[in-house]
């Protein structure tokens, strides 16, 4: 007859079974909630949300802001515009951008500001200047010129430029028989981004001129949707920066260690990925910009094909201006880039800097990207010049008088003011 000893369990077993045990009602606990989130919760909410105010105590006429995140809208009671999904052009028919080459076409500017807005100065040379004013007028030297009397010396500028080409042939139609001091803007990085390019081409008026990146996906199809919208259009051209082995390069770049004949070939690649466009921008190009050697053959192709040139804003000791002068290029350089840091403040101050440009010099030109926060900015803005004075006006007739007068003036700013 065997007899069994009773022994005390393993301790070291134990724990490992508990252990065991433990894990996995845990893993089937986080596993079961994480399920039930994926399958009824909502993706929104998901991440963080930070929602920007951009007024001190949000009057009852403060603009909704629009992020433009799916299902956000629907969550904080935003309405979301619906946009068709990329509309194609009828088969042979050609973007009507109201354009009547035979006589001249009057381009009213946007609804006045409204009453009792209540608008800040912006500091230059320390001296606070205030919308409808001029440094000149603060600063003495105009003492007592109205905006009025400023624009009654603006000569209206009609350059001769060859009609068969595109700047002509695309551009929008803009007449200016009172000599108002204009503001251009050029909205750029499009194509990359869906939901934004669609609100720059849907929401934004038609003089906005609406500049597509290299990079674009489906170029042709967004570059036809814009000019139906009556936008015009500008192509960027991939341009060497400084720090170009440290990042992808695009396929077609401007390069200073390429030939000028490599160089052209790759910009005959760039502007046949579509028609319908006014003119180039830069994309990047920090370092191809300051290489005389470099610019000189891509400025006489681009004046050779009648298009204009356009700099963002963004480059230093640049070669471009001086090299379109020579070659006959349109050529626009812009006062402001308004986003370089998309922040509320800062992209209003940047506005109120082309508004006292445009009254002190006649003409001024801002680039931006086609941020939620700019856009809506704009929306508020763009309306108001008319009742400043100013009219909007399409970048091409920023660039136009260049091809008179030499490169409009810019206003020089004092960045310690």
């Amino acid at each position: 007859m065997s007899a069994r000893i009773a022994r005390d369990p393993s301790p070291f077993r134990s724990g490992l079974v508990h252990s065991a045990l433990g894990a996995f009602a845990l893993t089937f606990a986080l596993g079961s909630g994480a399920t039930a989130m994926h399958v009824m919760g909502d993706p929104d909410a998901a991440g963080p949300t930070v929602r920007m105010a951009l007024f001190d105590d949000a009057p009852s006429d403060a603009p909704q802001l629009n992020p433009r995140l799916p299902g956000y809208q629907a969550a904080i009671g935003f309405a979301q515009a619906s946009a068709p999904q990329n509309e194609a052009a009828p088969t042979g028919s050609e973007p009507n951008l109201g354009v009547e080459y035979n006589g001249a076409v009057r381009v009213s500017a946007s609804a006045a500001a409204r009453p009792g807005e209540q608008v800040k100065g912006i500091r230059i040379n320390g001296k606070t200047v205030l919308p409808g004013q001029t440094y000149s007028q603060i600063n003495g030297s105009g003492e007592g010129v109205s905006p009025e009397e400023i624009a009654s010396k603006l000569v209206q500028v009609e350059p001769t430029v060859a009609f068969d080409t595109p700047l002509m042939r695309n551009a929008r139609a803009f007449s200016n028989p009172d000599g108002k001091p204009t503001v251009s803007l050029i909205v750029s990085g499009l194509g990359t981004n869906g939901t934004r390019t669609r609100a720059a081409i849907d929401e934004l008026p038609p003089e906005v001129t609406l500049s597509f990146a290299p990079t674009a996906d489906d170029l042709r199809t967004w570059v036809r949707r814009a000019r139906r919208a009556g936008h015009e259009v500008l192509i960027e051209l991939p341009m060497e920066p400084y720090d170009y082995g440290r990042q992808r390069p695009h396929a077609q770049v401007m390069q200073i260690g390429v030939s000028a004949e490599a160089n052209k070939e790759r910009l005959g690649k760039l502007l046949a990925r579509t028609p319908g466009y006014v003119g180039v921008m830069n994309y990047q190009g920090a370092k191809f910009a300051t290489d005389e050697t470099a610019v000189d053959p891509i400025v006489a192709e681009l004046s050779a094909k009648g298009l204009a040139f356009f700099e963002d804003g963004s480059l230093i000791r640049s070669e471009f201006e001086g090299s379109a002068r020579d070659s006959g290029l349109a050529f626009g350089k812009a006062t402001a880039w308004i986003d370089a840091r998309p922040v509320a403040d800062e992209i209003s101050q940047k506005l109120l800097v082309l508004e006292t440009t445009a009254l002190e010099r006649g003409n001024a030109l801002g680039t931006s990207m086609p941020f939620p926060v700019t856009i809506d900015l704009l929306k508020e803005w763009l309306p108001t010049l008319e009742g400043k004075g100013i009219a909007l006006a399409p970048a091409s007739y920023y660039a136009k008088q260049s091809l008179r007068a030499g490169q409009v003036p810019q206003a020089s700013l004092d960045p310690q003011g």
